[in-house]
């Protein structure tokens, strides 16, 4: 069962694993030990209670913490990072209180890009602009009966190949917005359809049309082949 945070959680380098390692992205702030400008950090506290339980809302003082430091190449002030499965999905430096909805919808894949205008599609499916997660339970309904085609993603979060594929996913679920859906299924979590499936080795993407596989790739592979099929179906 998922923790429901609904107040900003101060992590630190031995709690960073496990922050990373959440089944539900993070919305982390790091800053430098100083005070936060009030208007910030009010924000973050309004926005772990608007998302508790979706999303993890998270303070790292950054000079206190090396191994934060280093790892996502902090050098001053504060700087806001969306983490997805793993991922650093979107970063922002001097993040402004106004800005903060707008990065935590667009790492839940409610909202585009902060900066960037959603594009109007007459023909336009909601949800397909980023990587959606399914269980075996919503399986039958995100896949199956899908009216678009389809990219399952089986994935698990200790996988290091798949969180190498995971920010080509993420590209791919915006250029193809609209006419394709990328879902990523955890196999560790999610056992029924990667058996049904024959996936005996992660990650695992099969391309599924009206209810049929269409495609099976197996292993970590680059944009430009993942291209080449979908582009061959759509």
């Amino acid at each position: 069962m998922i923790r429901a945070f609904d107040a900003p959680i101060i992590s630190n380098d031995q709690s960073l694993e496990r922050l990373l390692a959440a089944p539900i992205p993070s919305l982390i702030l790091f800053w430098d030990g100083k005070t936060l400008p009030e208007a910030l950090s009010q924000a973050m506290i309004d926005l772990a209670k608007k998302n508790a339980g979706e999303l993890v809302i998270a303070k790292i003082n950054w000079r206190d913490n090396p191994v934060a430091t280093s790892r996502f190449r902090l050098a001053d002030g504060i700087t806001l990072i969306g983490i997805r499965e793993g991922v650093e999905i979107i970063r922002a430096d001097s993040p402004k209180a106004a800005e903060i909805d707008r990065y935590a919808d667009y790492l839940l894949g409610n909202g585009p890009e902060p900066g960037i205008e959603k594009p109007h599609r007459t023909t336009h499916h909601p949800g397909t602009d980023h990587p959606s997660a399914a269980t075996d339970a919503t399986f039958e309904q995100q896949v199956l009966k899908s009216p678009i085609l389809v990219l399952v993603d089986f994935w698990a979060p200790w996988c290091a190949p798949c969180r190498m594929v995971a920010p080509v996913l993420e590209q791919l679920a915006k250029e193809y917005s609209g006419r394709l859906r990328i879902v990523k299924l955890n196999v560790d979590e999610n056992p029924h359809f990667a058996g049904r499936y024959g996936v005996q080795g992660i990650p695992t993407m099969l391309i599924i049309q009206n209810g049929t596989v269409v495609e099976r790739i197996v292993g970590a592979a680059s944009k430009e082949h993942l291209r080449a099929k979908l582009d061959a179906l759509l």
